[in-house]
């Protein structure tokens, strides 16, 4: 168990380090466009493209690293009327089992998108389009990984009056 919370631990780091990495480079090719635009008159077509994929990646990572956090947006009303915890913490992993399922139906579409989209390439930086959609997939399999991980934590929580 010990070994599954390590590396847990371990692929929570590499995801954040990633997403932020995929932000800093929204913010650099952001501040070539700009310059280019306004002060060369002339801004390089494959910043937005670069900026654009860079959020396409940094959405599905950071979904997961949200999981994690139970920070997705959600409508949590009946939850915080209901006074026993035991219930609370029921309603919580039924919500979040929703959210599984609707991961597992979406993964085969992403997975066909992946596919179909192995021809096209970016028009100004010339990425296979399948790498790119290739985020839709590894981020839904992060996002599974981090509720198997938040949600028996926090339904403890819930459960215990903690949250």
């Amino acid at each position: 168990m010990k070994t599954l919370l390590k590396l847990d631990q371990t692929i929570e780091t590499i995801q954040t380090w990633f997403c932020a990495l995929m932000f800093i480079m929204i913010l650099i090719f952001g501040t070539i466009q700009v310059f280019g635009r306004f002060v060369l008159s002339s801004a390089p077509p494959w910043t937005e493209e670069a900026m654009r994929f860079c959020g396409i990646y940094l959405t599905f990572i950071g979904s997961a690293l949200t999981v994690r956090a139970d920070a997705h947006v959600s409508v949590d009303i009946l939850i915080g009327f209901l006074k026993d915890n035991k219930i609370r913490a029921g309603l919580f992993v039924v919500s979040r089992l929703i959210c599984v399922v609707f991961l597992i139906a979406f993964f085969p579409g992403a997975i066909t998108l992946v596919q179909k989209s192995g021809n096209s390439l970016g028009a100004a930086i010339r990425i296979p389009y399948s790498y790119i959609y290739a985020a839709a997939p590894a981020g839904i399999i992060m996002m599974l990984c981090a509720y198997a991980s938040a949600i028996p934590k926090l339904a403890r929580q819930y459960a215990k009056g903690e949250k």
